[in-house]
């Protein structure tokens, strides 16, 4: 079972309240409540939850503008809990990537499973962009240092394994990386 902090967002208190409750007594760890959306990003922002619970009843299109930026930057995991399925919100669900839902009425035993499946989905997805956005700037530092390698070897007639010395001897004897001395590299005689 997986343990995270959580927000709930929403009107219907009797509902919130009663899953506030059920997660909290089951190890979870309740940070906050806003009843409003229009503060939600900044809640999400100052108190890094693992999970959001928003009750979006039948105010799902003045949801949507924040559950969009909140799937894309994957602030949190996000189950949506609503009076009943929409097809509207079912589509924006299907496209999106942390997003879950339940409908009411709510039951202790279901929130406590879409809870787990939430968490375990939004710790794989987060660190799955962790590493996509590792690999990216890896990448880009590759191509940044072959830049420099080759501008060493058209411009000043180094061979290739001479010219990538060059800027790792220079990484090293300074501690920096190597991408910033072929960024000034670059710069200096690109």
């Amino acid at each position: 079972m997986e343990y995270g902090k959580f927000i709930l967002c929403g009107e219907d208190k009797k509902t919130l309240g009663r899953i506030k409750n059920t997660l909290a007594s089951n190890g979870h760890i309740y940070v906050g409540y806003t009843k409003q959306v229009f503060g939600l990003l900044r809640h999400i922002r100052n108190c890094t939850p693992d999970l959001v619970i928003i009750d979006v009843s039948n105010c799902f299109k003045d949801y949507k503008p924040t559950l969009e930026v909140i799937d894309e930057e994957i602030l949190a995991g996000c189950i949506l809990i609503m009076d009943s399925k929409s097809e509207e919100v079912f589509n924006f669900i299907h496209g999106s990537r942390i997003m879950s839902y339940l409908t009411k009425p709510v039951y202790d035993e279901i929130i406590l499973q879409i809870v787990d499946i939430s968490l375990m989905n939004y710790k794989r997805i987060h660190e799955y962009e962790r590493k996509v956005k590792k690999l990216n700037e890896t990448l880009e530092s590759r191509k940044v240092v072959e830049k420099a390698k080759w501008i060493l070897v058209e411009k000043e007639g180094y061979s290739e394994a001479e010219a990538y010395e060059i800027i790792k001897k220079k990484s090293r004897d300074n501690r920096i990386p190597m991408r910033e001395i072929a960024e000034a590299l670059i710069l200096t005689r690109g």
